[in-house]
């Protein structure tokens, strides 16, 4: 029975050793949380919304032309340094501006609600703050194409054209296993809590970044990832994609650049082909991962920049 009693002890030893450096680690992770928010540097200006702050950079000349807005996709947790290695290449030719949503970026992590109607009717808020005005262009990334698509449906005055960046549509959501989805967001949190996240690298652009937007970068990623509205954006999703989905198509012309699809699921393309047959979009096939931007951005801003010339 020794052995047994020696292996127990060794085992008892494992799992006390264990919690502890989880423990610890959590502490650290909750303490830094604490010391990087003093570190934090917006990066444009920051908007009140709902009481809250939104943050908002604009680029490029302003003129007669309409202004880009982007919308970033899922989880990105600094859409300023995402799309940054895009906005440069436009910053000669068009005025552009990135709202960063609730929950991203700089923005504050409010507890509104997800609801599309509510994400849109914030965005416009934190442009009209901003002093921007329509017409707009609508650059949406993944799951950002719902807001746009909303948005085109919902104000047709203010949305000139669409320009995705392998956006979503609503049938790309057809085949969804939500509860396996909503298992791994709720495993995210849970890293989240235990500062595990911090292990974790997501996709975050380098090129054209300086060393102190690669910390602010990093520093966001700590403090963004799967926070409130995040994971109530996760919830949603499914609602919002019938809600645009029930809409009307929209009237505005659309440029659509679409990944290779396989980070995401042999779904992907199709969805996004036959969306762009149905609308009558120009469909632009990249062999690219899903940020495209980040794959294939001088092709994108020159595309785009013919597109937005087109719109008179």
């Amino acid at each position: 029975m020794r052995p047994l009693k020696i292996i127990g002890k060794s085992l008892a030893g494992l799992l006390a050793a264990a919690f502890l450096a989880v423990a610890g680690f959590t502490g650290y992770h909750h303490i830094m949380l604490h010391v990087e928010a003093g570190r934090l540097a917006p990066a444009g200006q920051l908007v009140t919304v709902d009481g809250h702050q939104m943050s908002v950079l604009a680029s490029g000349p302003t003129s007669d032309e309409a202004t880009i807005v982007f919308i970033a996709g899922a989880g990105t947790a600094s859409p300023i340094y995402s799309f940054k290695p895009l906005t440069d290449r436009l910053d000669g030719e068009l005025h552009s501006v990135v709202v960063e949503r609730f929950g991203y970026g700089y923005s504050d992590d409010a507890g509104t609600d997800r609801h599309v109607a509510t994400v849109l009717a914030e965005t416009r808020e934190a442009l009209r703050q901003a002093g921007e005005t329509p017409p707009y262009v609508l650059a949406p990334h993944s799951m950002g194409g719902l807001e746009a698509l909303y948005w085109a449906q919902t104000y047709p005055d203010e949305v000139v054209g669409i320009v995705g960046l392998d956006m979503a549509v609503p049938h790309s959501y057809d085949s969804l296993d939500f509860e396996s989805e909503k298992s791994t967001i709720d495993l995210g949190r849970r890293l989240r809590f235990f500062g595990l996240s911090r292990l974790m690298s997501g996709d975050q652009p380098t090129e054209g970044l300086t060393s102190e937007e690669l910390a602010q970068q990093e520093l966001l990623a700590h403090r963004n990832f799967l926070d409130d509205a995040q994971y109530d954006e996760g919830l949603a999703l499914l609602e919002n994609a019938a809600t645009v989905q029930a809409g009307a198509i929209p009237d505005a012309p659309i440029l659509m650049f679409v990944s290779d699809g396989e980070e995401i699921g042999s779904f992907w393309v199709p969805a996004s082909t036959e969306f762009a047959q149905q609308t009558g979009a120009e469909l632009v096939q990249l062999d690219a991962g899903h940020y495209v931007f980040q794959y294939e951005p001088d092709l994108i801003a020159d595309q785009m920049t013919a597109f937005v010339e087109t719109l008179g």
